[in-house]
């Protein structure tokens, strides 16, 4: 949901040394949720890839194989002394009329250089591939260029990074006004608009946030996609928010125990605990404590604040403090709000009983078999996937729905009056016309005196509070303070509790990865998505947390990018005399 991820990946990159030996991969078994996978659409059609010569295993800081562009040979694999130069060029995206926001979006464009020259096709230019697009998280984070990284460049010719509203490059920089998820889907669609004509996004990258917005808008566009890859569930229900900046319970109401994951990952399942709901807050009591100590009066009982509820008193507060006028009131709570969420984020969900295993198996859920297996996130680089095994017989062990369950952090199984209650609560709301909740401006003189490093900042002349946009701050917050009205009729769709499969299984094929140790997002929202899309590849990584550049996460977005790539090339490859298609972008983006 909150994917603070994007503020380190600014400061923050991995040794190269460190990623060598981690990636993930399916096993050496004809594996059918592979085949299930890799279904792909064309021209409306449903095409399943030749699944042979599978490509080279590689983490996100290894080269990347070799490929003949021509594809002359049987094997995609060349000797050719093949290189890439990445060309950036960046435009400016209109948005509706009235609306303020201009968006930013940059291209990538990876040309192949052979022997010290530009590759040039046959036909005289040097188009091939695919094009990928980068949803960010946030709401408010904002894209980078190493986002692209995650695409192999043999594979995905084109890479697009899109700073949504409000976000990075984009202007006005934290505008929350015209700033609504069906807006964000139009943007998404007016850009590939511009820039692939009638053709489809090849494969959507979205993370947290982005992958809220990546399942909106393949709802609304579904042949407008042709595969997903999704990293930390979001789908920003009222119980997501809840769980990050939700008020505690009643004290009466105890923390329960957590699941036992040495028993889950050795397949002992006798000895999984149950454990009732808990919030962020309870978990990360201090950081809860510290963020609560906002010297505000206490808004939330005034009876005009039609969307604020008794478990978000405190994000109600935040709400005034990061959107109202005072800049100094602003990079205080913007200060505190990232000092919680970064809290969050870095130290995951505490796990005590961790096994020695637990970084290198993965839960798996194979849509074909409709079954959860085993995998093996350890292999060695430059190896097929074929070549490497799962280990001790994971395929055979099976992992039994109670002991999966147990992975929830705040929410139990579904069950049909739950969905009932949630069913309620969304419908009651159409009738009423949903408006943002006012802003009411905090005055300096309410805050603490003792304060902070932004007071030293204040008083320091390199430092203009005026001048200080906390976009991600801001926009996280008026979207978890006004869900309803920032969702609206996406509500039904992401809350799924209307067991309505057809919603889903309309979607494009999906490969989805998650941490068990995710606190932003943790594995429950991936789980009741799970529940209504068995189409759903579910990919669950122990010991991982919420970042993108975690080990086990980085290799396993590599890896699903490059098999639906792998897959949607070839069989391009094969169709391209017969079909004459091609993803690429507009000649005024790719022309040296």
């Amino acid at each position: 949901m909150m994917s603070f991820y994007l503020i380190l990946s600014a400061i923050y990159f991995f040794p190269r040394q460190h990623a060598d030996a981690w990636m993930l991969h399916p096993s050496k078994h004809p594996h059918p949720s592979r085949s299930a996978c890799l279904k792909h659409a064309v021209n409306g059609n449903l095409i399943t890839a030749v699944q042979t010569e599978e490509p080279i295993l590689r983490t996100l800081y290894d080269p990347p194989p070799k490929i003949d562009f021509n594809h002359n040979n049987k094997s995609l694999h060349s000797d050719d002394n093949v290189r890439f130069v990445t060309q950036v060029t960046n435009g400016r995206l209109d948005t509706e009329e009235g609306s303020p926001h201009v968006l930013y979006y940059e291209v990538h464009h990876r040309i192949p250089v052979i022997d010290g020259k530009v590759h040039i096709n046959s036909d005289g230019t040097t188009k091939r591939g695919l094009t990928g697009l980068v949803l960010h998280g946030g709401p408010g984070a904002g894209c980078f260029p190493r986002h692209a990284n995650f695409f192999s460049p043999e594979l995905y010719e084109s890479v697009v990074l899109l700073d949504q509203r409000g976000c990075g490059r984009s202007t006005p920089l934290g505008e929350v006004s015209h700033n609504t998820l069906p807006l964000l889907v139009q943007d998404v669609e007016r850009l590939r608009l511009k820039l692939l004509d009638d053709r489809p996004w090849d494969c959507i990258l979205g993370g947290s946030w982005g992958c809220t917005l990546a399942l909106a808008y393949a709802h609304t566009y579904p042949s407008k996609v042709r595969a997903m890859v999704l990293r930390g569930l979001c789908l920003f229900r009222p119980q997501e928010i809840d769980w990050c900046f939700g008020d505690p319970p009643p004290k009466d109401i105890a923390l329960s125990t957590t699941s036992n994951l040495k028993d889950l990952v050795t397949g002992n399942t006798k000895n999984v605990a149950t454990r009732k709901p808990v919030t962020a807050s309870q978990v990360f009591s201090d950081g809860w404590q510290e963020f609560c100590q906002v010297d505000l009066p206490d808004k939330s009982n005034n009876n005009a604040q039609p969307s604020s509820h008794d478990r978000r008193k405190v994000l109600t507060q935040y709400y005034h403090r990061l959107l109202g006028s005072n800049p100094l009131t602003r990079a205080k709570a913007a200060q505190s709000w990232f000092r919680y969420e970064m809290g969050i984020y870095s130290k995951g969900y505490p796990e005590k009983n961790r096994s020695n295993h637990t970084n290198t198996r993965l839960l798996v859920w194979n849509p074909s078999s409709q079954q959860w297996h085993y995998e093996s996130a350890k292999v060695y680089n430059n190896q097929s996937i074929d070549a490497v095994n799962p280990i001790d017989g994971s395929y055979d062990v099976v992992v039994d729905d109670g002991a999966v369950q147990s992975l929830r952090r705040f929410s139990d199984p579904p069950d049909e009056k739950r969905m009932q209650a949630l069913r309620a609560r969304i419908e009651a709301t159409y009738s009423v016309l949903l408006e943002p909740l006012p802003i009411e401006d905090v005055s300096a003189d309410t805050e603490d005196s003792n304060s902070t490093v932004t007071d030293r900042q204040a008083s320091n002349a390199t430092f203009d509070p005026s001048k200080f946009i906390p976009a991600q701050a801001m926009l996280t917050c008026y979207y978890s303070t006004n869900d309803d009205y920032v969702l609206q009729d996406y509500r039904q769709f992401l809350s799924v509790s209307y067991q309505n499969t057809s919603w889903y299984n309309s979607l494009p094929p999906c490969i989805a990865i998650q941490g068990s140790l995710d606190a932003i997002c943790p594995v429950d929202t991936a789980l009741d998505l799970h529940h209504v899309w068995k189409e759903l590849e579910l990919r669950i990584a122990f010991g991982s947390g919420h970042s993108m550049y975690d080990l086990v996460i980085s290799g396993e977005i590599v890896k699903a990018l490059d098999r639906f790539g792998y897959a949607m090339i070839k069989h391009q490859n094969q169709q391209s005399k017969s079909v004459g298609y091609n993803c690429q972008l507009k000649d005024e983006f790719v022309e040296i």
